[in-house]
């Protein structure tokens, strides 16, 4: 069955489906055929959780750590996909269960692949003729109004810096707009029409929005100027509708062609030009491998970028379209250093849900306070250390539940932290720090680069001493985890107020919880925990008022007749950011990290 016939029809089904909590039937495992510890334990949770027999996918191919590209779009995607079919489950399933053996991590796309290498040729040439473009706009603006001829200057480089460019040119168009005032009343009518065109090919749409504003802000605008901008900013949203649908694309020399053609008609030559070098810089680190996970949960669509990071249409800030979760799955992982430790976390689930998971509430922060306007940034290191301060003021307002918060650089003592029922903080990198007597169903996650990069022994890394969090937690005895299988910038992590917090809630399972709080997929991230557990489901800690504001409406949304398939099917994001060009040159690192 061909992929695009396959997506049609999945889409045309699931667009009347109507989402409820996440129940055995809903779940998929896939575990590896040539491995005895994965067909097992597969077996053992279907077992325990009441999920059927037939909802287990044995997928072929050599169990190990990591898989290449190639093998994941050519053999494994395209078996997962047809066992669905074949099974009758695309439009049953919403969650898929990896387990032992699964591989982890998918590699990088090869750097010199024919793709890659049209693209590498294609953009530093459309990047020349661009520069040339402003060089020519430079010139006119230099001899605009001019008593005389300007002196010779040597062209720009291809490669002139957009720093270095922008600089030149509001030199250049102020000294003219300097010279218009001592102009004759027609020559200022023709320089001036000149500078607005300037303006325009330099800024695009947007240049020509700001300039059809009222000169101050004390002048109302003319009835002409109020049509103008509508015409203007409709022109722009239509521009950036498309944009946004192209950058959902794979990223080919023709896709490519148009993102440039659209991108400058938004924002210009400078606005093309900075998104031309994003792009390279972006190749130069080919960044296209991810999580095996995080790349299942796309399972269906059709087609996508690879490079970074897509936004995940389950996270509640897209809460305003939620066309593409009718074809995003939810996936967890089931594997820790032994097999028997997964059994114990299958077991621990299922009989912590029966009581309510009890015990204190362990909250590593760096620092009591934190810097409001840094806070307020996203993916910085005050906004997380302010997610772990507000969640500690929270539970103490709004529980009865022992919590500690520790503010202090180090990290927890060895020892220090009894009856550990939740954890968060950081930063210890790939040296976990035994200070937690985890009770059964405990979960936590430690902010950290590397803390998912092996989950089951034996440990891969030789490097001295290392014992990376998620699978020293759980070895000690936590029930569920999350992290990064590789560099992840911290934007990738769920911001420990909004995940705790919801999970309190006892509405949602783990992998809800997850999902509706993990900003990307695509990408580093990976959940290790029974994706059907609920340790408060029976025994609610907090109410729904009580929860940040933004999650107040974290309930996921249903489908109704008016999702067309259509629209269910479109490839534009839920107003999400483009995959990785604006967001991934100024990401933070975590410290300690490889950049």
């Amino acid at each position: 069955m061909k992929l695009a016939g396959l997506f049609s029809w999945i889409v045309l089904l699931s667009a009347t489906t109507v989402w409820g909590q996440l129940v055995p039937e809903q779940v998929a495992i896939i575990a590896m055929a040539q491995s005895q510890e994965s067909r097992e334990l597969a077996g053992y949770y279907a077992k325990a959780r009441g999920i059927p027999e037939s909802n287990i996918c044995l997928l072929e191919g050599k169990p190990g750590r990591t898989v290449a590209r190639s093998a994941w779009d050519q053999q494994m995607r395209p078996a997962i996909l047809k066992w669905l079919a074949e099974k009758g489950l695309l439009t049953k399933i919403r969650c898929l269960v990896t387990v032992w053996d699964v591989p982890l991590r998918i590699e990088n796309q090869p750097a010199d692949s024919s793709v890659v290498a049209a693209r590498v040729v294609y953009l530093p040439q459309i990047r020349a003729r661009k520069v040339k473009e402003v060089e020519g706009a430079l010139r006119w603006l230099e001899s605009a109004g001019a008593s005389q001829a300007a002196a010779a200057k040597p062209p720009l480089a291809a490669d002139a810096s957009l720093d270095q460019m922008r600089a030149e040119f509001d030199k250049a168009f102020s000294g003219a707009y300097s010279r218009l005032q001592a102009a004759s009343a027609d020559e200022q009518k023709q320089i001036y029409a000149g500078l607005e065109q300037i303006a325009i090919l330099a800024g695009g749409n947007n240049a020509a929005l700001q300039m059809s504003a009222p000169r101050a802000n004390t002048e109302k605008p003319t009835p002409e100027q109020v049509a103008q901008q509508a015409l203007l900013a409709g022109r722009l949203q239509g521009l950036q509708m498309g944009s946004e649908s192209l950058v959902m694309l794979p990223g080919t020399v023709s896709r490519d062609e148009k993102l440039i053609e659209l991108t400058q008609a938004v924002a210009g030559r400078f606005g093309a030009i900075q998104w031309i070098d994003q792009e390279l810089q972006l190749l130069k680190k080919n960044e296209n491998a991810a999580s095996f996970d995080s790349e299942l949960s796309l399972l269906y669509w059709q087609e996508y970028p690879l490079v970074g990071w897509l936004p995940n249409p389950w996270h509640y800030s897209y809460d305003s379209n939620p066309a593409r979760r009718a074809t995003t799955l939810m996936v967890a992982r089931l594997a820790a250093p032994t097999p028997e430790v997964v059994r114990r976390m299958i077991d621990d689930a299922i009989a912590t849900e029966k009581t309510s998971l009890q015990g204190t509430v362990y909250i590593d922060a760096r620092a009591a306070k934190t810097d409001p306007a840094k806070a307020a940034a996203t993916g910085s290191f005050d906004q997380y250390e302010q997610s772990l301060l507000d969640l500690a003021a929270r539970l103490k307002q709004h529980s009865k539940l022992p919590v500690v918060l520790d503010t202090k650089p180090a990290v927890f003592a060895p020892g220090a932290c009894p009856k550990a029922a939740l954890y968060c903080g950081w930063y210890s990198v790939g040296k976990y720090v035994d200070a937690f007597d985890w009770v059964p169903g405990a979960v936590g996650y430690h902010l950290g680069s590397y803390e998912a990069t092996w989950l089951r022994n034996p440990n891969p890394s030789k490097t001295p001493g290392e014992k990376a969090w998620c699978p020293a937690m759980l070895e000690d005895g936590a029930c569920a985890t999350l992290g990064p299988v590789m560099e992840p910038y911290l934007s990738a992590f769920p911001l420990p107020d909004d995940f705790f917090s919801l999970l309190l809630t006892g509405k949602h399972t783990l992998v809800e919880v997850y999902y509706r709080t993990n900003p990307l997929l695509s990408w580093a991230m990976t959940l290790v925990g029974d994706p059907l557990y609920n340790p408060y489901r029976n025994h609610p800690i907090l109410a729904e008022d009580a929860l940040p504001e933004r999650l107040r409406r974290a309930q996921p949304a249903a489908k109704t007749p008016s999702d067309t398939p259509e629209q269910a099917g479109s490839t534009a994001p839920d107003k999400a950011t483009p995959k990785a060009p604006e967001a991934k040159p100024g990401s933070v690192v975590l410290p300690g990290t490889k950049p």
